[in-house]
């Protein structure tokens, strides 16, 4: 259902005047399409609906503000009353032809609705051509679409269209119910529109985190991975969504055994709560804050949240903290094997992180260091443990698509009897 809510409003958003410079509706029409092929209908219903209905406002926007917005722009730019005088003529003489053919002509479509309120085309009229428009313009995508998803392993961008779509649903409510709210406003000269619309969308985006971490984040259903993998065949990357348009973090830390449980235990570190692994209201979020220990924010490796996570005693703004993945069974020697991040918490920060607009922990982006010093803490005080380093990456740098620099290299904790150093990946 959520899905198809958040292709609705992107095809919304595309259609009305002002948002539409901004939302292209071709990802969204493109995600139609491969539901089609799937057999999900309400999705092409959904784009369809919400492009007749961003169509409908501009065009009654048109008709109710464009007339005073022409003559303002022309009283202040002279030289804008020939185009504007094209535009009518066009709507006079071939408006049946603009108003169909407008989403096949690229920019021209964002404007169309618009000026033929001004020009006081009949609704019907309109509506009819348009319509066909619509059904033009936006089935000619819902068509590629459907044909790419016949093939949608070959193309990856689909699934994380939808991915992503599906993941920013009620952020994209937020934002839709904010924009309604603001054009109603500004349709009625509301007073002290500015502050009253921005607090309307704080609240909202208050209510959409209290969902996320409270109601939703534990709505998954888990399988411990039992594949056999090697070191080699691992991804090294974790991601604050399930999306991959989230800068990634890094794994850097690879445990061979049953669970590193005991080890972290061991070492001292306190086991944190995790809001996709345990039942959290509010009453204990506050308890877990007064303790020194808040719950732990989801990573996603290979799209799982992690299964567990420490933190080293700290406050509330500055600590050190592991997520451990299950990754699978060690192919060569028999045994679970277990990524892990591990990372330093520096201050907070406002960020997106899975759909939502966020106050998260700002990660320091050195997570060798921390690396290293787990390393130490081992090496000095679990004897009958060993420590290796495994080349998996080469080096890499803070960039457009890491929040990371690390030299590449991978801790491998292991029982000494137990070596991957010496084993062909």
């Amino acid at each position: 259902m959520f899905e198809s809510i958040g292709l609705f409003l992107g095809a919304f958003f595309d259609a009305l005047i002002g948002p539409n410079l901004f939302v292209p509706a071709e990802p969204f029409l493109l995600a139609a399409g491969y539901q089609l092929y799937d057999g999900i209908i309400t999705g092409v219903i959904m784009v369809l609906l919400g492009g007749f209905l961003g169509d409908q406002l501009s065009y009654l926007a048109g008709r109710k503000f464009g007339k005073p917005v022409q003559q303002k722009l022309m009283k202040w730019q002279p030289k804008t009353r020939r185009a504007f005088a094209r535009c009518r003529r066009l709507m006079a003489t071939k408006g049946a032809y603009a108003m169909t053919f407008a989403r096949l002509l690229g920019p021209v479509a964002w404007v169309v609705p618009f000026m033929a309120g001004s020009q006081k085309v009949s609704w019907g009229r309109f509506t009819l051509y348009s319509t066909i428009g619509l059904i033009l313009g936006a089935g000619q995508f819902i068509l590629w679409g459907y044909l790419l998803a016949a093939g949608v392993e070959q193309f990856p961008l689909l699934d994380t269209i939808v991915s992503m779509v599906s993941e920013h649903q009620y952020s994209l409510m937020a934002i839709a119910a904010t924009a309604i709210l603001a054009w109603i406003g500004y349709a009625f000269q509301w007073k002290k529109l500015v502050p009253k619309v921005s607090a309307f969308f704080l609240i909202a985006m208050l209510g959409v985190n209290y969902s996320h971490y409270f109601w939703y984040a534990d709505n998954f259903v888990d399988a411990v991975p039992t594949e056999t993998v090697t070191p080699v065949s691992l991804t090294y990357k974790v991601y604050p969504g399930k999306s991959p348009f989230f800068d990634a973090q890094g794994v850097n830390v690879l445990y061979v055994g049953e669970s590193p449980r005991t080890m972290m235990n061991e070492l001292g570190w306190l086991e944190n709560q995790t809001f996709s692994r345990n039942d959290i209201d509010w009453a204990d979020y506050v308890d877990l804050l007064k303790g020194q220990t808040p719950p732990v924010s989801d990573l996603f490796w290979n799209e799982r949240p992690q299964d567990m996570a420490f933190q080293l005693p700290g406050d509330l703004l500055k600590r050190s903290h592991i997520r451990w993945w299950q990754a699978g069974i060690d192919k060569d020697l028999n045994q679970p094997l277990w990524v892990g991040a591990i990372s330093y918490d520096d201050g907070l920060k406002l960020t997106m992180y899975s759909g939502i607009i966020t106050v998260l922990h700002s990660i320091d982006p050195n997570i060798d260091a921390e690396r290293d010093e787990l390393a130490n803490m081992i090496n000095t005080q679990l004897p009958q443990l060993s420590t290796e380093y495994y080349q998996a990456l080469t080096p890499l740098a803070v960039d457009d698509h890491h929040d990371y620099y690390s030299d590449g290299r991978v801790l491998v904790v292991s029982d000494n009897e137990i070596s991957l150093a010496n084993v062909s990946p």
